[in-house]
């Protein structure tokens, strides 16, 4: 459903992006452009063992060189924790390979190159289980005392009757999947300038999803408050979940900071962004479905072993899976089971798409596997399951809008799916997927967003606000929300953001809480500054506030629009008011609803692809992309971030791996990681599905991380078609993987 003709003046259009002159000239300031007075600059020494015990560590050499003002390590800051059982350097053991075990503060970058290269370390290498598989085998050395068997924290959650619902079944189907360790090739490297020259304030320039959770765990690990701790994080190259939370650096910086009385800034060498991203380890999945002989699914399992390295640092990843497997379908239960595995390797995280991408690539090529067990098409099995508007999951997720039904109609019309469908020829492939994805997912009970509101005597507004833009656009579509509420244009609204000292509290750019959860705190601080100001309008016109109007920059009765006053003339008079009244507004959204989403997004996708039998290669031809976004606040961003997901989710299913060897990347750069080139992107097809969602800003839902998990089970499950097989058990899809399942096929 649109917007009706004239129901909005701005939202709806078409709006570039405020911020895109400032990025294509290069005027934008990143965290590594900053430059203090006095500023030093810190690296960081990192073990070159998988697994090894500290005997000692001489840093006499390094603190002599010229121009070294620091040397740090465990013994100086035994007590200072980055995890819950994670001490910031390494203290006896080191457990992967690039621990913290020392960071030097220098007065230039070579000269701290050269200083690490000066720290004695007398290591004793110890036996190390690098990989899963020697994690988990018989008489693997045990990382760490508190995980028997390498087995770090678990979750396991029953949903329903899941033992019910396979008893109905008439068919189960059972399938495994694996993926491998991938990392989130941020256009912005890791950076970290500490200022905490002074002892009751520290300040540190960061790119950043979540100023709040920064500003929680360095206060926390460092002994400070949480107002001691600023943070400021400018603008953002990016983030897809690897910026949600502080890593050692930040602590590093913090501390070399304090130790030398000076700033310090810390930056990832090319190599070191593999070792500090915390992207996805390698995973293994069991997937198995209970269905009756009419396509009725009964029961769903889910079994998922997660490689979480050397230090069990993202639990959250854990219980993720969990509910989301309850948003697309009816079913009598569902079972998840979830572990993590201990391994010396990089400490673990998420790869852009919330983990939940990574296994839609797999649990998709299952869900179609299943249809055609019971010889069903899979578009048909999708529709006959899915969930409908009004519905609730087995996790006690409500729906009050979903659009999921109309994204299946609309993709399968649209990409021609019934006339492709078992009938392309050889190699050429066709698959669809569904999936699901929350609009800010309330993980506290201050999960709120707040943001301020200031009307200047010109006109121009100023909109504070905490959520950061990493490259998504969402400080176009605040500008959009404000600018809609007060009757201007976008362009009339500056925004203020990115320092945790100025602007009001926001929990941040995850979740796809942005639109959602912010949106909402914006047009509400909106719609308090345009009450200030109809109080006033009201009176100067004679008319009760009700019947006055905000649009084109002018305010009027509806009854005499040619009575109007400008926007800014408005304001002029409220300020010169007997009150003297300077409008500030201020609003704030936190969910209703104790815990998880208020709202989820819904989309399905068609990926049509052509494999090469020779060499293996794939090509992606064209996505068909619905997605139920509530309301489409501005299609051309909502078309940008489709564009780019679909890009990521062709880069994760077909390309992206971290290649080890005894815990070592082995293509720790741009040029051996390999990322598809712009003009590989396929043709995409967009459908915008607006449902109107009844808690969003003007009905709004998420197109945050949404599309990217539809992209990896259409295109995964494409190419399982055009090999002719039930499924591809492991991504990446590269060619000699898939040169490996030809290889194996009859004739």
């Amino acid at each position: 459903m649109s917007a009706k003709p004239g129901e909005f003046t701005v939202i709806g259009r078409r709006q570039p992006r405020l911020d895109g002159f400032e990025k294509v000239s290069g005027r934008a300031v990143y965290t590594d452009d900053i430059v203090l007075p006095g500023m030093l600059h810190g690296r960081i020494l990192r073990s070159p063992h998988p697994r090894a015990r500290i005997v000692s560590i001489d840093a006499s050499r390094a603190l002599a060189l010229p121009g070294v003002k620091a040397v740090i390590s465990s013994r100086d800051f035994p007590d200072v924790l980055f995890s819950e059982r994670q001490p910031l350097f390494a203290r006896d053991t080191a457990n992967y390979i690039g621990e913290e075990v020392a960071a030097v503060a220098a007065v230039d970058a070579i000269t701290a190159e050269e200083a690490l290269h000066l720290i004695d370390v007398t290591w004793e290498p110890l036996p190390a289980a690098t990989t899963l598989r020697e994690a988990l085998r018989n008489g693997a050395p045990r990382i760490h005392d508190w995980a028997p068997g390498n087995v770090g924290p678990t979750h396991e959650k029953d949903y329903g009757d899941p033992d019910l619902g396979f008893a109905e079944s008439d068919l189960v189907v059972e399938d495994q999947f694996r993926t491998p360790m991938q990392h989130n090739t941020l256009t912005e490297f890791h950076v970290a300038l500490a200022d905490w020259s002074k002892p009751e304030k520290l300040t540190v320039w960061t790119p950043t999803q979540s100023a709040p959770m920064y500003q929680q765990n360095l206060a926390k690990g460092l002994g400070l408050t949480e107002s001691q701790v600023r943070i400021v994080y400018n603008n953002i190259g990016g983030a897809f979940t690897g910026r949600g939370r502080p890593k050692p650096h930040h602590f590093i910086a913090a501390l070399l900071s304090r130790r030398t009385g000076r700033p310090v800034k810390i930056r990832a060498a090319g190599d070191e962004e593999f070792i500090m991203f915390r992207g996805s380890g390698e995973t293994q999945y069991r997937f198995r479905t209970g269905v009756t002989r009419d396509g009725r699914i009964k029961a769903i399992e889910m079994d998922i072993t997660f490689d979480s390295g050397g230090h069990a640092e993202w639990v959250m990843i854990l219980w993720l899976p969990a509910a989301v497997m309850n948003w697309l379908y009816h079913a009598k239960g569902s079972r998840y089971r979830g572990r993590f595995i201990l391994t010396n390797s990089v400490p673990k995280g998420s790869h852009h798409g919330g983990i939940f991408g990574r296994i839609s690539a797999g649990w998709m090529q299952h869900m179609t596997r299943v249809a055609e067990a019971i010889g069903m098409d899979p578009a048909e099995f999708h529709l006959l399951n899915a969930m409908d508007p009004g519905d609730t999951g087995l996790d006690g997720t409500h729906f009050a809008s979903c659009g999921l039904k109309e994204c299946i109609r609309a993709v399968v019309e649209r990409s021609g799916w019934k006339q492709k469908y078992g009938k392309l020829p050889r190699y050429r492939g066709i698959g669809i997927g569904i999936g699901a994805q929350a609009s800010g997912s309330k993980g506290a009970a201050n999960d709120t967003s707040a943001a301020m509101v200031k009307v200047d005597g010109d006109g121009l507004v100023t909109l504070f606000t905490g959520i950061p833009d990493m490259g998504q656009g969402s400080h176009t579509v605040m500008s959009m929300i404000a600018a809609e509420v007060l009757g201007i244009e976008p362009a009339d609204v500056r925004i203020v953001a990115g320092d945790s000292d100025v602007v009001p509290f926001d929990w941040g750019a995850f979740s796809q809480r942005g639109t959602f959860m912010t949106g909402n705190a914006v047009k509400n601080a909106a719609e308090d500054a345009r009450k200030q100001l109809a109080a006033v309008a009201a009176q100067l016109f004679g008319v009760p506030e009700s019947e006055l109007r905000f649009g084109a920059r002018r305010v009027f009765p509806a009854s005499s629009p040619q009575k109007a006053l400008s926007f800014a003339q408005l304001v002029g008079k409220t300020f010169n008011s007997p009150e003297g009244r300077y409008v500030m507004g201020r609003g704030f959204f936190n969910s209703p609803r104790a815990f998880g989403p208020l709202a989820c997004s819904f989309g399905a996708q068609v990926a049509e692809v052509e494999v090469d039998p020779a060499t293996g290669a794939v090509k992606v031809l064209k996505v068909t992309a619905a997605h139920d976004i509530g309301r489409a606040l501005n299609p051309l961003g909502v078309e940008g971030q489709l564009d780019g997901q679909v890009f990521s989710g062709m880069s994760q299913v077909l390309y992206e791996e971290c290649k080890t060897d005894d815990g070592q990347v082995l293509n720790p750069s741009r040029l051996e990681y390999k990322l598809p080139r712009t003009w590989e992107l396929p043709a995409v097809e967009y459908i915008l599905v607006e449902t109107i969602d009844p808690y969003g800003p003007f009905g709004a839902k998420e197109v945050g991380e949404g599309p990217i998990v539809v992209t990896m089970a259409a295109i995964a499950s494409a190419v399982a078609n055009a090999l002719g097989v039930g499924m591809v058990e492991e991504i990446p899809m590269t060619p000699w993987r898939v040169r490996a399942v030809l290889d194996r096929m009859p004739g």
